[in-house]
């Protein structure tokens, strides 16, 4: 279907390719994606379609390929098709998320308890399993994160399971627009964008339509210390102090029992401290068009602002969260979830809980050292 395309002042249209099939001509739609969220959403909408425009094989369940002219902007699967009909007309809607939705629903095929690693998760699993026709190609930063061993229980889904054996080395985990499942940090690689967001009194090279910066210090601590919980008593591990607004200290104390030496605390601690960062300053902004640079919008870049309207906001930020939306009355608008540059920080690294098997064995091979020191102590008496 090609009648009454919305383009843009380029003439680029938005395709989706669904079941081999081509459909253009969308009066609204909307690619929602970000780095903290799993599972980026679309939505399309035809108004007053042909009827009985479309074959069968446009259908939920169906994967697709998203795109805003030649370029790819999401690869999914449909899960929602709605057709509507009332006095002001017909509508027609898609709607879905990409392939991590699938790895949300399934679970992983055991039926017990076990032990097992993120490469059997990977290529078993995903790979070589039920949905291997989907997850063509696994990037990894580092091969040796494969090793990685979790405890899998029955029901628990396939996206809980590979998040949890990439946090035994504190990565993430994402998606690629092109379906690629990414293991590592995403903004390792960050690309700095030539372009600055402006936002000036004066009018004049302006490229933002609106702007809201907040900042909320609740969350921010000048002292952070993380207790270690052993057996005997509890120590001080690790210690932060920061500068902040307040005008007096702030402690906060934190008692992680998985914390065993003094650079895993700080490890922990400068997590903590980031993540309150991360929470404490944002900017959200729209902007006109879908392109910046040339390409569209697209998470895990860094980017300079400037604005002498809101002060605060002059600063290097990261894009940790866009939606692309179109509308027959705004047209097309991108919407940036913005937070400090440098705020970011790794998952903390999850320690998998000993099974009761190794349990057994430290304590079997703890009571054969008594033995064997008390027959030597005994032997030079």
């Amino acid at each position: 279907m090609q009648d009454n395309l919305i383009q843009d002042n380029k003439g680029t249209v938005i395709r989706l390719v669904i079941g081999g099939y081509e459909v253009t001509g969308w009066d609204e739609a909307s690619f929602d994606s970000a780095i903290d969220i799993p599972a980026d959403a679309f939505s399309v909408t035809l108004l007053n379609p042909v009827y009985d425009h479309l074959p069968a094989s446009v259908a939920s369940g169906k994967t697709f390929q998203a795109y805003y002219g030649k370029e790819l902007i999401m690869t999914g699967v449909v899960d929602r098709i709605s057709e509507a009909i009332g006095r002001r007309g017909r509508g027609f809607q898609i709607s879905g998320r990409d392939l991590v939705g699938q790895l949300i629903d399934c679970s992983v095929p055991i039926f017990s308890g076990r032990q097992v690693t993120l490469e059997l998760l990977l290529n078993k699993y995903v790979k070589s399993g039920d949905l291997g026709t989907l997850f063509k190609k696994i990037e990894l930063q580092n091969n040796a994160w494969l090793k990685n061993n979790i405890s899998v229980e029955p029901g628990e889904s396939l996206w809980d399971s590979i998040v949890k054996a990439a946090q035994v080395t504190g990565q993430h985990v994402w998606l690629k627009a092109d379906g690629t499942l990414v293991i590592g940090d995403p903004f390792k690689s960050a690309k700095q964008l030539q372009t600055t967001l402006s936002l000036m009194f004066d009018g004049d090279d302006n490229n933002m339509l609106d702007a809201q910066y907040d900042e909320d210090v609740s969350g921010v601590f000048s002292q952070i210390q993380v207790l270690s919980q052993g057996a005997d008593a509890q120590s001080i591990l690790a210690e932060s102090k920061s500068t902040t607004p307040y005008g007096y200290n702030r402690l906060k104390i934190v008692s992680l029992g998985d914390i065993e030496t003094k650079s895993e605390a700080d490890t922990a601690i400068k997590k903590i401290k980031a993540d309150n960062d991360l929470e404490a300053y944002s900017l959200t902004t729209n902007v006109v068009g879908w392109l910046v640079d040339g390409k569209v919008w697209q998470t895990g870049c860094y980017i300079n602002l400037q604005s002498d309207v809101l002060s605060r906001a002059t600063a290097k930020w990261a894009i940790m969260g866009r939606t692309l939306t179109l509308s027959r009355d705004s047209g097309q608008i991108t919407k940036l979830k913005l937070k400090r540059q440098g705020d970011w920080a790794q998952p903390l690294i999850n320690k998998e809980k000993p099974s009761k098997a190794s349990m057994k064995k430290k304590k079997k091979d703890k009571a054969a050292k008594t033995v064997e020191k008390n027959q030597t102590s005994g032997a030079k008496k």
